[in-house]
């Protein structure tokens, strides 16, 4: 990573500086609610969809959540009162990543082709605050008896699971059918991840490809190819990609540790892209083939390549000094930006599928019915949901988000459950 881009780097706790939009008019909240609950404590849980849960993300505590699963539906929820406010509708397939930043929501979709959303268009209207009077509200949850109402949101809850909330919309409108913005297709088989900052997108896809967009014009600008670059390190180095190699099923070919998806396989391990983050020219990109390799966007050259992961690399986030990656190889590493090496790795006992951090933890998702939680201030490790006897009763999480103490996971029977951490 060059230099000049490495001095612009964020902070762990800055946010990116989105372009000028009109704001979201929304309700007033506790934003800080969440930061004083025991960590560990769930704020609320939802039946978001009927399927796995394959991509969820939100824009502040208690703000607005977007979900994709494979019941090929994209939803838009109210946190603050566990409303579903409508459907992202349009495209023809499976939502496999999505984003969102400030009121700007990025889908990636099963049928090749990226969708921008502006959620400030919706014509939603949040319900008015629960009072103590009354503790259930009707138009907050079909079932009178979930928990997702006003005064339950304020009262931390007890071990027993409550009864999740219906994904039924709560008006009989849909209030998000004006937000598209516009599509982004030239991508010639389905997109598996992207990422947005400003004006920049940059997504990846089973085509074998990465391309920057321009969001002023909504035009691809580059066309990355990652196996020209993994040939181009292998005549360099010819070791770099020997032991990842075996991955795909040990194949000599240039891709042959890369197996496509095919039905309704879900497995983390056969995207050809499990994730990259973008900062203004530097790119981090993690592939099948177990390798992190960072990019500068105005060469469209690697400049270094990570090597330690034996298996797919599922999730990555950086900041200003580390890059932590999530792999299939059921392994968390965490990489020192400065001078490219292993600060910090352990391991779980499934495939990590979902990570990310903020100030204070790193979550991730490995085949368990709980989130795994590390806190980097004192290392410990610890799980956030149920645990012993109740674990047995509870889907496995696949997909895990967090800001700023808040975090929200998805799972394969398709709940979200929303908790402090």
């Amino acid at each position: 990573m060059s230099e000049s881009i490495y001095g612009k780097l964020p902070k762990a706790n800055s946010k990116a500086s989105p372009a000028k939009r009109r704001k979201l008019p929304r309700r007033i909240s506790m934003p800080v609610l969440h930061e004083h609950m025991e960590p560990g404590t769930r704020i609320r849980e939802l039946q978001a969809h009927n399927d796995t849960i394959t991509a969820l993300d939100f824009d502040v505590p208690f703000g607005m959540m977007v979900t994709a699963a494979l019941d090929d539906t994209v939803r838009v929820w109210d946190l603050s009162a566990g409303r579903c406010m409508g459907l992202l509708e349009g495209h023809l397939s499976s939502v496999r990543c999505l984003q969102v930043e400030d009121h700007l929501v990025a889908t990636g979709s099963m049928d090749a082709s990226i969708r921008l959303w502006d959620l400030s268009q919706a014509d939603y209207t949040p319900p008015p605050p629960s009072t103590p009077s009354k503790p259930s509200i009707s138009d907050t949850s079909p079932d009178p008896s979930s928990p997702a109402g006003g005064e339950d949101l304020f009262t931390p809850t007890s071990e027993q699971s409550p009864a999740p909330t219906s994904p039924t919309p709560a008006t009989s409108t849909n209030a998000t059918e004006n937000c598209h913005l516009f599509t982004l297709s030239s991508h010639v088989a389905e997109i598996t991840a992207l990422n947005l900052r400003g004006n920049t997108l940059v997504s990846g896809s089973a085509d074998k490809t990465l391309r920057q967009w321009d969001l002023e014009t909504g035009r691809c600008v580059q066309t990355l190819d990652v196996l020209w670059a993994a040939a181009q390190a292998s005549t360099i180095n010819p070791s770099i990609n020997a032991t990842p190699s075996t991955v795909g099923g040990g194949g000599k070919e240039a891709a042959g540790w890369f197996r496509p998806t095919t039905g309704r396989l879900n497995t983390a391990e056969a995207d050809f892209v499990g994730a990259l983050q973008v900062f203004e020219t530097a790119l981090a990109c993690g592939t099948a083939d177990g390798m992190v390799r960072l990019w500068d966007l105005r060469s469209g050259m690697v400049h270094r390549s990570l090597v330690g992961h034996t298996g797919a690399v599922t999730a990555l986030q950086f900041d200003d000094v580390f890059l932590v990656t999530g792999s299939a190889d059921r392994s968390i590493r965490i990489w020192d930006l400065r001078t490219g090496g292993i600060h910090d790795a352990y391991a779980y006992d499934n495939p990590v599928t979902g990570m990310m951090f903020d100030q204070r933890h790193i979550v991730s998702a490995a085949g368990e019915a709980v989130v795994k939680v590390y806190d980097k201030a004192d290392g410990r490790h610890w799980d956030c949901g149920e645990s012993g006897e109740s674990e047995g009763r509870r889907a496995v999480v696949e997909r895990v988000r967090i800001k700023e103490g808040f975090m929200v996971e998805g799972r394969r029977d398709g709940v979200v459950g929303v908790w402090s951490c």
